[in-house]
C-alpha cells in the first residue's frame, strides 16, 4: 500500500470529528469605534458570513460610548444566526462613536470670518463663558452661526451657534457665544518693568504698531510725549502707557521766580516773572510779568523758565483775573483762562 493511500483515510477521520465550519466561526470585537450614526453587526463581530451584516440601531453621541453586555450579545448572535466562538454571558464589547472637539480656536476663527470691517491688522478674540462642543468626526460643517451682534466701540459681540445635525437635546443643539474683539491699535508701551515714582525718559517707552490687548483706560498714542512724567504705580514690560499711569512731574511751583522767554522768528526776549500755577515740563501754565503786571500763558521749559505763548493775549493782573485763575487751579484745570 502506498503512503498516500495510508494517509488519506486518517485525514478523513480527523475532518469528520471537527465541528462544521469551525474555521469560519465569527469572533467578538472587545472594542470598536464607529464613524456613522448607526451600529452594524460587523461592528460587534468579525468574520461574518457574506451578506450577514445588518444595521442594529443608533450609535452613541459623537465622542461617547456604550457597553454591550454578554446576554445582549448572545441574543443578537442568536437573532442574526452568528456562529460566535467562545460564547459567554460574561463577555462584553465597548462601542465608541468617533468625535471631533470644536475648541476655542475653532470658534475664534469662525468669529473672525463673520465679523466685517476688522481691517488688515492683527485681531485678537476673547471668548466669554465657553464650553467645547463635540461633533461627528466626518461632519464637514458641524455648526452654523447666526444673529451676530458686534459693538465696534466696546468690541463686545454675541452670536448664536447651532448644530447642523441636531441631537434632539435643546441644551446641546445651540448655545450663545459671547466675547470681546480687540483690533490692532498704535500705542506706546513700556520697554521694561518700572517702579512707582519713576520719571520717564524716552528710552522707557516704544511704539507698538499692532497692540491688540485691552487697556481699560485711554492709552497714549505714538505721537504723545511722556518723557518727564512720573509713574503713579509699577508697570511691566510691553504694557500700554495709560493716562491713569502718569502724572506730570512738577518742576515749576506756584510763586517761584522764573524767566519769561519771548521767542519769534529772528527775535528772543526775556523778562522776569512769577509762576501763578504748578506745572510740569511741556505743560501750559500762567505767570505774572513783574515789569508789566500782565498775566501771560506759556509752556514750561524747566523749573525756572517758561516760553510765552505769543498767540494768547495777556490780561491785566486785576483782582477778577487772579480770582478766576485761582478758581481754575483749585478745580484741577491746567491752562486756565486761555485757549492753547
Amino acid at each position: 500500500m502506498s503512503l498516500r493511500a495510508a494517509i488519506l483515510p486518517l485525514l478523513a477521520a480527523v475532518f469528520a470529528v471537527l465541528p462544521p465550519a469551525a474555521c469560519l466561526a465569527a469572533s467578538l470585537r472587545t472594542a470598536t469605534t464607529v464613524t456613522s450614526d448607526t451600529v452594524r453587526l460587523s461592528d460587534l463581530f468579525m468574520d461574518l458570513e457574506p451578506g450577514q451584516d445588518r444595521v442594529l440601531g443608533p450609535a452613541p453621541l459623537p465622542g461617547s460610548s456604550f457597553v454591550v453586555g454578554g446576554r445582549q450579545l448572545l441574543a443578537i448572535a442568536d437573532q442574526y444566526g452568528v456562529d460566535w466562538m467562545d460564547q459567554s454571558a460574561t463577555a462584553q464589547t465597548t462601542v465608541t462613536r468617533a468625535g471631533r472637539v470644536l475648541d476655542r480656536d475653532f470658534f475664534i476663527h469662525m468669529i473672525k470670518q463673520n465679523l466685517p470691517d476688522l481691517g488688515e491688522g492683527p485681531v485678537t478674540v476673547e471668548l466669554g463663558d465657553f464650553h467645547p462642543m463635540t461633533v461627528a468626526a466626518d461632519d464637514p460643517k458641524p455648526v452654523v452661526m447666526s444673529d451676530l451682534d458686534w459693538d465696534q466701540k466696546s468690541g463686545r459681540f454675541s452670536a448664536t451657534v447651532y448644530r447642523t445635525h441636531p441631537l434632539g437635546d435643546i441644551t446641546q443643539d445651540s448655545f450663545l457665544l459671547t466675547g470681546v474683539v480687540h483690533a490692532a491699535q498704535r500705542v506706546l508701551v513700556y520697554t521694561h518693568a518700572l517702579s512707582a515714582g519713576t520719571v520717564l525718559v524716552a528710552a522707557d517707552v516704544r511704539v507698538d504698531d499692532s497692540y491688540t490687548g485691552r487697556s481699560g483706560s485711554k492709552a497714549y498714542t505714538a505721537d504723545a510725549d511722556v518723557a518727564g512724567m512720573t509713574l503713579l504705580h509699577s508697570v511691566m514690560v510691553d504694557e500700554p502707557v495709560l493716562e491713569r499711569d502718569l502724572r506730570r512731574t512738577i518742576v515749576m511751583h506756584k510763586g517761584d521766580p522764573i524767566m519769561l522767554s519771548y521767542i519769534a522768528p529772528g527775535l528772543r526776549l526775556s523778562a522776569t516773572g512769577r509762576a501763578l500755577e504748578d506745572g510740569g515740563v511741556g505743560q501750559y501754565v500762567h505767570a505774572l510779568n513783574l515789569a508789566s503786571k500782565m498775566i501771560l500763558t506759556g509752556r514750561v521749559v524747566n523749573g525756572s523758565e517758561m516760553e510765552v505763548d505769543t498767540t494768547s493775549g495777556a490780561v491785566p493782573s486785576d483782582g477778577n483775573a487772579l480770582r478766576r485763575l485761582s478758581s481754575s487751579s483749585r478745580s484741577g484745570g491746567q491752562g486756565g483762562i486761555y485757549p492753547r
